[in-house]
């Protein structure tokens, strides 16, 4: 509501409507900036998962390929991301570790997350056959 000064013909706010207008520019503005903080941390993570299944299906093809999965990271990094299995594997932003199991028959990808996936990070390692630790995602062969 604008007041008008009696004797100056001055329109205004008045104190009372400015401090309930700045509390609720300050209210809002904590609100959205907690929601805000670990989105781009949460994008990250979902393109990491994204990222090591891709790399679980190129494993995979390789596997029909070659009977067996690659023996090292190493080798994985030459075999498969240097051909038609995976061949942006190299620009992936971020690191991860690959570990063979079941002597060539089975594999285990890890990768480090920042925010976590709720409760999907612990329910990958338990499903690779993993200790359960708290921002680590896993793929494997199963």
């Amino acid at each position: 509501m604008l007041i008008k000064h009696q004797s100056k013909g001055i329109f205004g706010f008045s104190l009372i409507e400015l401090l309930v207008v700045i509390s609720i520019i300050g209210v809002l503005t904590a609100v959205l900036t907690a929601n805000f903080m670990g989105m781009r941390e949460r994008a990250r993570d979902a393109q990491k998962i994204q990222d090591l299944n891709s790399m679980k299906s190129a494993l995979r093809i390789y596997y029909n390929d070659h009977q067996s999965y690659p023996a090292t990271q190493a080798d994985f990094v030459k075999d498969v991301g240097t051909s038609n299995y995976m061949p942006n594997l190299m620009g992936i932003g971020f690191s991860y570790n690959y570990l063979v199991t079941s002597g060539g028959d089975g594999f285990v990808l890890t990768a480090p997350l920042e925010s976590g996936a709720g409760t999907d990070d612990t329910d990958s390692q338990t499903k690779c056959g993993l200790g359960a630790s708290d921002k680590i995602f896993a793929v494997c062969a199963n």
